[in-house]
């Protein structure tokens, strides 16, 4: 099993009570499964322990630590970051990043770097470059994507890039050349008021110009398009697609065999990429929207009521089934900051109160949601769970074995039964068997 689904299952047990624990919960807890171990002192620290490795927290998401199999990250707020790709090597590939002042580290190759920004340094693996270097940014740099190549003075006013079959020169805004050999040739003039491009991919060639915010012409063999005070008035005819702006964002329409949409915002809109690949629509936008769309072997289907109501719906994508006979892998649905309940597989979880108010994520889980959680249903290996006001009650009921138990402030009053046998618990003693 990866290590995600160990900690997935762990989690699940911690959530659903179905792990031996102790402890005042919410505020300390200390759980035993199959698959690990999780203790808590919340909402300061937390620790997860499985297979592959560990997560601890503290005071999430002031820091959190990650260890799986022989690579370590580490991470405060969004401002300082460690990885270590290779805990155990010598002279591992790492990073050690506060942004956006310090970098250092050693890339893929064994190369080390360092920067102290904006002073001057070299930055490997970087904002999608390869190396980015620099001398009191912005006033010289250098950057390298696999064999191209570029050196900016006073950036991003003067650039000059080279590499197989790509050029590119500007001082902007006043003028800029990017070409890309057998490909295209862009220009623009005193940016954005001039841009005019030629095309010369095979089978569809041609040029396109736009005087910004006048008008523009494109006028490719396969595609012709017009537009009108741009980006507001768009017209696009050919054999790829047919799209209109009339004007932009208010109403917006594309036809291809790749997409289909239609927009009247913000009153309603559509959008379907592919064969059942991506569907959205809202209504009211930002308020009402719906979803599906393929994850793996599984079809998602979303919606939300901003930011008021969450639903989704996993399926096991079937195709020698009809889709309302697909299997259900999990489902949920939240209504903010009121409730939640979410069903994954067998086990099935309700609770009251929800504060988050979008998705929940697994550190929220494990560090902040059992603190505002005063009542928790859970149905899991037959066994129904209900907790009031974290400790104060709890009960169980098996039906298949006819076991059933609760207690108040945990033992200060307290019954059980199971079969015949019963037990009664005043002040935490017990008083029958």
């Amino acid at each position: 099993m990866t290590r995600i689904g160990h900690i997935f299952i762990l989690l699940v047990a911690v959530l659903c009570g179905t792990a031996a624990s102790g402890g005042v919960h919410p505020f300390y807890e200390n759980v035993q499964t199959d698959e690990g171990s999780f203790f808590a002192v919340r909402p300061f620290y937390s620790k997860t322990v499985v297979e592959e490795g560990e997560i601890r927290d503290v005071l999430w998401p002031l820091y959190s630590r990650k260890e799986f199999k022989n690579e370590q990250t580490s991470r405060a707020l969004i401002f300082w970051w460690t990885h270590n790709f290779e805990a155990d090597a010598a002279e591992p590939r790492d990073r050690n990043w506060l942004l956006p002042f310090y970098f250092q580290g050693r890339d893929k190759t064994d190369e080390p770097y360092f920067a102290l920004f904006p002073l001057g340094g070299t930055i490997h693996e970087f904002l999608g470059r390869d190396t980015l270097s620099f001398v009191l940014f912005p006033i010289f740099g250098k950057s390298q994507i696999n064999e191209v190549k570029t050196t900016s003075v006073l950036w991003p006013i003067v650039s000059h890039t080279r590499g197989d079959g790509i050029r590119r020169d500007r001082v902007f805004p006043i003028i800029g050349k990017s070409v890309l050999e057998d490909k295209y040739e862009k220009r623009f003039v005193l940016w954005p008021f001039w841009t005019s491009a030629k095309y010369f991919y095979l089978g569809d060639s041609g040029r396109a110009w736009i005087l910004f915010p006048i008008c523009g012409r494109s006028n490719l063999e396969k595609e012709s398009t017009w537009w009108v005070i741009p980006p507001f008035f768009r017209f696009t005819h050919g054999e790829r697609q047919d799209r209109i702006f009339c004007p932009w964002p208010f109403f917006q329409k594309t036809k291809s065999d790749r997409m289909d949409k239609l927009y009247v915002w913000p009153l309603w809109g559509r959008k379907k990429i592919g064969d059942g690949m991506y569907d959205r629509t809202f209504m009211l936008w930002p308020l009402l929207w719906s979803d599906k769309y393929q994850q793996a072997h599984v079809d998602v289907s979303r919606k939300k009521a901003l930011p008021f109501f969450f639903f989704e719906e996993k399926r096991l994508r079937e195709t020698d089934r009809p889709e309302e006979e697909w299997t259900v892998v999990s489902k949920g649905w939240k209504i903010w900051p009121l409730m939640s309940w979410q069903r994954a597989g067998e086990i099935s979880r309700f609770r009251i109160l929800e504060l988050w108010p979008v998705s929940n994520v697994a550190p929220l889980e494990r560090n902040w949601t059992p603190l505002w959680t005063l009542y928790k249903r859970t149905h899991a290996d037959g066994v129904i769970k209900k907790d009031i006001l974290w400790f104060a009650w709890h009960s169980e009921k098996e039906p298949d074995t006819n076991r059933s138990e609760w207690s108040l402030l945990k033992g200060l009053l307290a019954y059980r039964k199971e079969g015949d046998a019963k037990t009664v618990r005043v002040l935490w003693f017990k008083l029958g068997e």
